[in-house]
């Protein structure tokens, strides 16, 4: 086995593991529990999911030579690490579940996108061609998948407020507290909803879901 073929291994582990995590949150946010076993192992397995992809883009780093931005293979995996790296930020800053639960999903879909359509030999380290044996292309094309990452999380949250919103116009300003966490939020939402029949207090917290998500949204973005 060479070290291609240990690295593509790698990378399928990351997919299994993104799946578990994928799987653990979602099942936690069903039940709305907020410190129960499925979410200590879906943050593990994004831990362990980040790391591993961190030794894959180093290892292709050491061998290759060079940065490992060369082809859409490692772009995909760059992009993938950083999407974790943000979103592990932002979930130590925020204490959201909420985030973890809609990006797992894509870095889902971004890793098997690599593992699974890009051929074996697309999937190798090549030689540079001559225009990119440059360090611009560790700072160019790094600060651009970098940015498209956020932007990526930023827009998944306006998406989310689309649609609890129903694309209905909503007065933000009614609720002035929005440095709650998203998860505490949402989960006081649906709680309410469930367990009041008043339509006033599920609206109420309706609408300091969305101030939430409105406010994080332009956050990441910006």
């Amino acid at each position: 086995m060479n070290w291609n073929e240990i690295q593509n291994f790698l990378s399928n582990i990351v997919f299994g593991v993104l799946l578990l995590a994928m799987i653990s949150y979602w099942i936690n946010l069903s039940f709305f529990s907020e410190k129960s076993f499925l979410l200590k192992f879906g943050q593990a397995n994004t831990i362990f999911a980040n790391i591993l992809l961190f030794f894959i883009l180093c290892s292709r780093w050491i061998v290759a030579g060079y940065f490992p931005l060369s082809n859409l293979y490692e772009s995909l995996l760059f992009l993938t690490w950083t999407l974790l790296t943000v979103y592990l930020y932002i979930e130590i800053k925020t204490n959201s579940r909420l985030i973890g639960a809609i990006l797992i999903p894509i870095t889902l879909l971004i890793n098997g996108f690599a593992n699974l359509t890009l051929s074996p030999e697309m999937q190798k380290s090549s030689p540079l061609v001559p225009a990119l044996q440059s360090n611009w292309l560790m700072l160019h094309v790094s600060m651009m998948l970098l940015s498209y990452g956020t932007l990526i999380m930023g827009s998944l949250l306006s998406i989310l407020f689309l649609v609890i919103s129903k694309n209905k116009e909503i007065d933000l300003q009614l609720n002035q507290n929005s440095s709650v966490p998203l998860y505490n939020v949402m989960l006081e939402y649906y709680e309410t909803k469930i367990i009041s029949p008043s339509t006033t207090i599920s609206e109420l917290g309706k609408l300091k879901l969305l101030q939430s998500l409105d406010n994080w949204s332009y956050r990441i973005i910006g």
